[in-house]
Parts: C-alpha cells; sequence; structure tokens
C-alpha cells in the first residue's frame, strides 16, 4: 500500500553530500536515512520537534561522526578576511542614508496625496 506522506527531494551542496556520505560510509546507513537523521537533529536543536519523537529508531548520540578529518574541512572554510572589502566609504553611506529619507519622504508625500485626491476632485 502506498504511503500517505509525500516524498520530498533535496539536493544537497556538494560539500554537504560529501559530509552525508562519510556519515553513510561509517554508520553503514543510506543516504536517505543520514539526511532523515540529520534533519529530525535540526528540528530536535531548534525546538521544534519532540525529543521522544523518532528515538526508537536509531540511537541519534550513537551516530559515528568522528570519521571526519577536521584539517580537511578547516582548510575548505577559512575565510580570507580582506579588511578593505569591509571598509566603509563615510561619504558613500552618508548619500544613501540622504537618498533612503528622500525617498521616504516621497513614499509618505504620495500616501499623503493619495489621501487627499478625494478632497481635490469634489
Amino acid at each position: 500500500m502506498p504511503s500517505q506522506r509525500k516524498r520530498i527531494g533535496y539536493l544537497p551542496s556538494e560539500e554537504v553530500h560529501e559530509i552525508i556520505e562519510k556519515l553513510c560510509t561509517a554508520n553503514e546507513f543510506s543516504q536517505s536515512k543520514v539526511t532523515g537523521l540529520l534533519v529530525e537533529e535540526a528540528l530536535r536543536s531548534r525546538g521544534v520537534l519532540n525529543e521522544s519523537f523518532g528515538q526508537k529508531e536509531v540511537d541519534n548520540g550513537n551516530l559515528i561522526n568522528f570519521a571526519f578529518d577536521p584539517d580537511i574541512f578547516s582548510e575548505k572554510n577559512k575565510v580570507l578576511l580582506n579588511e578593505e572589502d569591509y571598509a566603509v566609504n563615510k561619504e558613500v553611506l552618508s548619500d544613501d542614508i540622504k537618498m533612503m529619507h528622500e525617498f521616504i519622504e516621497f513614499k509618505y508625500f504620495k500616501r499623503v496625496m493619495k489621501q487627499n485626491n478625494n478632497i481635490l476632485n469634489k
């Protein structure tokens, strides 16, 4: 008998896919099973899913996740910080803020004109 639940398709990024593959190999689980466990863990950590739900199938505490070489992941995830990329040009910022204020004033003026349009047409 077909399941009443709909399947969820998920195409992970390459890095996430590599992590899922390593978890599958280390735990001898399918990709679907590992993905499901990760989703449940994420929902539990956000407080959306009850602690007891799904615990009877696999104890997540037994999921082997030490099969990763920390050096590989830290190399991939290093951020090259170039402070000049994040420097704020105060003149440009000031001009942008002025433009935002003018836009807000224009929107306010436009709203007032719409409200008063009925008065002018009488």
